[in-house]
């Protein structure tokens, strides 16, 4: 396979050097310090992309011969590594329609000038997010390649919390009163649907045009919500769907584990995996991956230095506060057993704080070497799109930034982007063009 993709590479190298007319996603990055993505470092190097793929990343200067037109930038040092990709966002904000004819454009512009040509929607308003995805590949709106995935409850209604919910105000994020997290942990199982009904509804979604399954588990004793979940992976599968399951607790984890979803949507942050080494390996052993959201429970904090929570009012102090510790160190606790972690959210803040404040999270228990792992190859692997995202090399699509800064010695440097290039495509710069 590598061999095939030399030649590929050879090849496609060939017809960009004697070629005389360069497309928009032919390119040439010189003068680089290329993280590859595959743990490769070269101090001087030189990326080359046709047709929207890359086609070498080799050290030194741009092979002779390339054709003038292609596009050159000079990365003058800065650090070129893969695209960031989020495989858990929540993009639409407020009465849908609205938000998509005067914000959603602005708001997709944000995403590249952060760095980030791939965004997984972890459930949106459906006809809005389906839209907006079309217009984001019809190029109507310039933004990132977009996948949305559809709500599929495991229940009928949600089953109700032991303990009653603290009113929150105005803020009503169900993050805020999480009924996984004891005492609030449903005593009583919610009524379920039948087989058919919960088949025609991952039918439903592949008819609408959904790319995968989202699925909210908090299993309640003796409930339906495992054999449910199980149903939902078997039908998403027949329909070439993957599932993504939403388990903070990881008590629901191990259900969603046991019904083999295909990505655990959340790290577990409530419950402490260290006192549980045989959840900590059957969690692992299931080879599922697991995408990070650390910054739910992590306060982000305003100009005034106000802690908020994610829908932009007052932290809920004190208890959901034992999250932003917790989540860390599960994570860490599972990757050391094995399990792959990924970059993701599960936040509406703007992507370069999101990403500010990710790593916050993730730098508490995971090396910069680890952290450039998950957002490139790792996050790539759990939505599913290795063969085209995540490493910089020939034969996958030339998605790439440039930095100021090494993320090796200061991880935040990755959010200090100065060119992003989508497919080719120089979306965002602040680097001559020649």
């Amino acid at each position: 396979m590598k061999r095939s993709l030399m030649l590929a590479g050879a090849a496609a190298l060939c017809c960009l050097v004697v070629g005389t007319t360069a497309s928009a996603q032919d390119l040439v990055i010189t003068n680089a310090r290329v993280l590859d993505g595959t743990g490769n470092l070269i101090p001087n190097g030189t990326v080359v992309a046709q047709a929207g793929r890359i086609v070498s990343v080799t050290a030194g200067p741009a092979p002779t011969g390339i054709a003038r037109t292609v596009q050159r930038i000079d990365a003058r040092g800065m650090t070129v590594l893969p695209a960031y990709i989020d495989a858990h966002r929540h993009l639409v904000q407020g009465q849908p329609q609205a938000w998509l004819a005067d914000k959603a454009p602005a708001n997709m512009k944000s995403f590249l000038d952060a760095g980030f040509t791939t965004v997984f929607s972890m459930i949106d308003d459906g006809p809005t997010i389906l839209e907006l995805r079309r217009r984001l590949a019809s190029g109507e709106v310039l933004g990132p390649r977009l996948y949305a995935a559809q709500l599929v409850p495991l229940t009928k209604g949600q089953a109700e919390p032991a303990v009653p919910p603290t009113p929150q105000g105005q803020y009503t994020d169900p993050g805020r009163n999480d009924p996984a997290r004891p005492p609030a942990r449903p005593v009583k199982s919610p009524d379920s649907f039948t087989e058919a009904e919960t088949r025609a509804m991952v039918a439903r979604a592949k008819t609408q045009g959904f790319d995968a399954i989202k699925t909210i588990m908090l299993a309640t004793p003796g409930g339906p919500e495992g054999h449910a979940q199980a149903i939902i992976v078997d039908e998403a599968h027949k329909q070439g769907l993957r599932t993504y399951t939403h388990a903070t607790n990881y008590l629901d984890t191990l259900t969603a584990v046991a019904a083999k979803v295909d990505v655990l949507a959340h790290t577990p942050h409530i419950g402490q995996l260290e006192e549980n080494p045989a959840a900590i390996s059957a969690i692992a052993k299931s080879g599922i991956p697991m995408v990070s959201t650390l910054q739910v429970f992590t306060p982000h904090f305003d100009e005034n230095n106000q802690p908020l929570y994610r829908d932009g009012g007052p932290f809920p102090m004190p208890r959901p506060l034992s999250s932003a510790g917790q989540g860390p160190v599960n994570a860490r606790l599972l990757w050391d057993a094995g399990t792959m972690l990924a970059y993701g959210t599960d936040t509406q803040w703007d992507p370069k704080v999101s990403l500010m404040d990710e790593l916050r999270g993730l730098v508490l228990t995971f090396s910069n070497r680890d952290i450039l792992k998950i957002m490139g190859p790792n996050t790539a692997a759990t939505i599913n799109k290795s063969a085209d995202l995540g490493t910089l090399e020939p034969g996958k699509l030339a998605d790439i930034v440039i930095i100021d800064g090494d993320p090796l010695t200061d991880i935040f440097n990755l959010t200090r982007v100065v060119a992003t290039v989508k497919e080719g495509k120089v979306v965002v710069n602040r680097l001559p063009v020649r």
